[in-house]
């Protein structure tokens, strides 16, 4: 997997991850709707087939928040 670091942008924070297959894919994706529900804080989720694109912003303040770190940490200890 490879992936672009996280970037900020329109008071959301955006990272891009690439698979070499679906399966790839869909752990990935199960495991970051895990930490979704876990810390209930919702991302935005694109699938496709070689990559995920993940979404977070803190739809109460407007904002990336700390409670978006929180899940941007947890989402990069599955990654490293």
């Amino acid at each position: 997997m490879t992936s672009i670091d996280w970037t900020e942008l329109n008071n959301k924070l955006e990272r891009t991850f690439k698979f070499d297959n679906y399966n790839e894919v869909v752990l990935f994706t199960n495991q970051v709707m895990q930490i979704a529900i876990d810390q209930d804080h919702h991302p935005e989720i694109h699938v496709h087939y070689n990559f995920v694109k993940v979404r977070i912003t803190d739809c109460e303040q407007g904002t990336v928040s700390e409670k978006c770190q929180r899940f941007v940490a947890a989402v990069n200890k599955i990654v490293y």
